[in-house]
């Protein structure tokens, strides 16, 4: 593919996509405040469950846009993507996990001119100034350690190549061109035989068993370094996903990521432990009892 770039992206603000329910509020909230103070930050896009809209909402304030997921792909729900005949569906969390790396391709279709945006864990926490774009123009993404078999079958399933795979890219946050994204998204549709649209192409292309059978990350980011080599580089950062907040009941304080700083570019703080869900599990329950009594 040809090479196209613009030197002028290195310091460009960005539109910030995440998803999230409420009861991960306690968390992006943080990430948030740190999204503002340490990227080049344009607006902050949250898509959530439409019952959990208003409090995240009143929760992040007005210079968050948030939008209800249920009729952000016009071709597919939750309650229809949870009809399908999937290996572990419905009895546990995966429609949701799957759906929620669905709506973030979708947002590639939104305000098509603005050409960037930043996909972005909701529970991960920039510690430092980050940026996604080098001085050429080329988009900055993130490697990682990890490997998955079923991510790499499956793009074979809905692309038809092997993927060059040297890391993973998996790292909490990707920053995609629009228009690449859309451009894997039609060769999804027109390599997978059927009538259907792209997100159910996806999901009848995954492999008849096993967890975690799909990757917004690895597909996309492999489909730029395969496709679109010019536009890219791939740079190693130093983050992790383990904290000791894990361990108990209690948020990070502005100390704890000051301290985080010195060592990482950024943190994630994942539901792991049954204290912080449970913590997480009690002030979403109260902030929604304290907008009732409003």
């Amino acid at each position: 593919m040809s090479d196209v770039i613009d030197s002028s992206l290195a310091e460009r603000p960005l539109a910030i996509l995440t998803t999230c329910k409420r009861r991960d509020l306690p968390i992006l909230e943080i990430t948030a405040r740190q999204l503002r103070a340490n990227v080049p930050f344009r607006a902050l896009y949250v898509i959530a469950p439409d019952r959990d809209c208003r409090a995240i909402r009143r929760t992040l304030g007005t210079d968050a846009h948030v939008i209800p997921e249920d009729d952000f792909i016009p071709t597919m729900t939750m309650d229809q993507l949870r009809q399908l005949e999937i290996h572990r569906f419905p009895a546990t969390g995966a429609a949701g996990w799957y759906y929620q790396q669905l709506l973030k391709l979708q947002f590639a279709f939104r305000e098509p001119a603005d050409d960037y945006y930043l996909m972005w864990d909701a529970d991960t926490v920039p510690l430092r100034p980050l940026r996604f774009f080098d001085a050429n123009g080329r988009m900055l993404l993130t490697t990682a350690a990890e490997y998955h078999a079923p991510y790499f079958a499956t793009y074979r399933r809905l692309l038809g190549t092997v993927p060059p795979r040297e890391f993973s890219l998996i790292a909490q946050h990707m920053v995609v061109q629009k228009s690449v994204a859309r451009a894997m998204l039609a060769r999804i549709e027109q390599h997978v035989a059927g009538p259907e649209t792209w997100p159910w192409k996806i999901m009848r292309s995954l492999p008849p068993t096993g967890d975690n059978l799909f990757s917004e990350y690895e597909t996309y980011g492999h489909f730029v370094k395969e496709f679109y080599p010019d536009r890219v580089r791939f740079i190693s950062r130093r983050w992790r996903r383990e904290a000791k907040q894990n361990e108990g009941c209690a948020l990070p304080t502005p100390a704890d990521l000051a301290a985080l700083a010195q060592e990482f570019d950024f943190q994630a703080f994942e539901r792991a432990s049954r204290g912080w869900r449970r913590w997480s599990r009690w002030l979403a329950v109260n902030l929604l009892k304290t907008m009732r009594r409003r």
